[in-house]
């Protein structure tokens, strides 16, 4: 996997415009640790601190801060963020700082310059940060973001367009001037290195794209968040976005899909992962599936959720539209937006806010009742599913979706076809109204589903005619 940071162009880059920063007459350029006082400037002007202990990068972002603009108060030193917390007062006469960040040693939240970063990050007063980095990889430039840094560019990419916009993204926000994100996706989305094909999907500030990567040649689907112009350390879809990549970066199986790249641009930040022609369980579901078929999907789901179990994440939306199916019968899960550390869900008490999050026809009743949910949540929408494909019907519906959480609460499990009674007991205890009812793991319903499989075979090799005796 590769990360990066892309120019944004258009009116993001090359010198500031009379309708965004406003230059003074002339610039000025002292150390932070200069003996000389600091200037009063205009509030409008681009009062900017570098913070570099590598010379030749610090004279760099020097040049490209002092050229960017007709006049700007530029200021640079070799000391550390922390070192420019212990005089806050100084500290905030400025608007930016751009900050070097060294994450060879250190790539955790624990690095000093984001434990500093965060205590900047903590009064809105203080100036925003834009991070340079080093030796950075996907998680590094999260830790970044969720630190408190309004931008970042690994040195790698530094370049004078990726600077001059940052910044100047950096001081219209502090004046107001582009305001919080209007909730809503607009206009094309254009990504380096990718043909965008078709929008699958849009919600709020997400959109999910097919498109043809040229790196891969292949088709992928992009899961994009369109930034708007706030800080993404502020923004809750990103940190959604974020969970998504860390819970399936960390995975790594084929039990959920490939990912192949996170990037933060800009405009934008995106996962790149894998793509799935054949569509998802749902497109199977017009009708009943034969027995024997019903039972695979149930072993791959089954074996699914137990790689993600013991990975300590709960799906929480498992449903037919979320389980990708790939040329070889196996399937993948998606679409982990709502899902929850299995540590988490242990800690979380019960009607915490009455908050109900998943899919009404396949939602637990625990779920339904806006209890704290485990593992168990997701073997129950797992028998949802089953039912589903045995039958060619939900188990539960209703005219409203109250009503639909009321009898996943409380109506008795539904009574197959006799000629499926075979599988009662078991969708009984997957769909089982007390989760201490239902089966404990993932390993012990594919366990179950085998033993119906060893069974049918058994039943099938009784039912065959026996062969012809041999002519004397």
């Amino acid at each position: 996997m590769t990360y990066s940071a892309e120019a944004c162009s258009g009116a993001h880059g090359g010198p500031a415009s009379s309708s965004s920063v406003k230059a003074i007459t002339a610039w000025q350029f002292r150390s932070w640790y200069g003996s000389a006082a600091v200037e009063p400037f205009t509030d409008t002007a681009p009062r900017i601190l570098i913070l570099e202990p590598d010379n030749k990068v610090r004279s760099t972002l020097l040049r490209y801060a002092v050229k960017g603009w007709q006049g700007a108060a530029v200021q640079s030193t070799s000391g550390t963020l922390a070192d420019a917390l212990s005089d806050l007062a100084r500290l905030k006469t400025f608007d930016v700082l751009i900050v070097g960040c060294d994450f060879s040693k250190d790539g955790t939240a624990e690095n000093p310059t984001l434990q500093a970063l965060r205590a900047v990050a903590a009064d809105p007063s203080n100036p925003a940060v834009v991070l340079v980095t080093s030796k950075g990889s996907e998680y590094t430039a999260v830790q970044a973001v969720k630190s408190g840094a309004f931008d970042y560019v690994p040195k790698s990419l530094l370049g004078r367009e990726q600077i001059l916009s940052a910044v100047q993204r950096a001081m219209l926000h502090r004046s107001g001037l582009l305001g919080n994100r209007s909730g809503t996706v607009t206009g094309v989305v254009r990504l380096f290195g990718y043909d965008m094909r078709r929008c699958l999907a849009t919600r709020d500030s997400v959109s999910v794209h097919v498109a043809f990567s040229a790196e891969r040649g292949k088709e992928v689907v992009l899961k994009v968040l369109h930034r708007g112009r706030g800080a993404l350390s502020r923004d809750a879809n990103f940190e959604q976005l974020v969970g998504e990549f860390k819970l399936l970066y960390d995975i790594d199986d084929r039990a959920v899909a490939d990912i192949y790249d996170f990037r933060v641009t800009s405009q934008y930040c995106y996962i790149a992962m894998e793509y799935f022609p054949l569509g998802h369980l749902g497109t199977q579901l017009d009708s009943r599936l034969p027995p024997a078929e019903a039972l695979h999907y149930g072993r791959e789901i089954a074996h699914a959720l137990s790689i993600i179990h013991t990975a300590g994440v709960i799906h929480r939306d498992l449903k037919p539209g979320n389980i990708m199916l790939r040329e070889d019968d196996s399937v993948a899960l998606i679409d982990f937006g709502i899902s929850q550390a299995l540590s988490a869900a242990k800690a979380e008490t019960e009607h915490v806010g009455r908050e109900i999050a998943g899919t009404p026809y396949y939602i637990s009743p625990e779920q339904a009742a806006g209890a704290a949910a485990d593992e168990r949540a997701d073997l129950y929408s797992l028998g949802v599913i089953l039912y589903q494909m045995l039958t060619g019907e939900k188990p539960y519906v209703g005219a409203t979706t109250d009503e639909i959480l009321e009898r996943h609460r409380k109506a008795a499990v539904p009574t197959l076809p006799a000629e499926l009674a075979a599988y009662q007991p078991l969708t009984n205890k997957l769909l089982a109204k007390d989760p201490s009812q239902r089966f404990g793991s993932a390993r012990e319903v594919l366990e179950a589903l085998q033993q119906h499989d060893a069974a049918a075979a058994d039943e099938s090799a009784d039912a065959a005619p026996e062969p012809a005796a041999a002519a004397s």
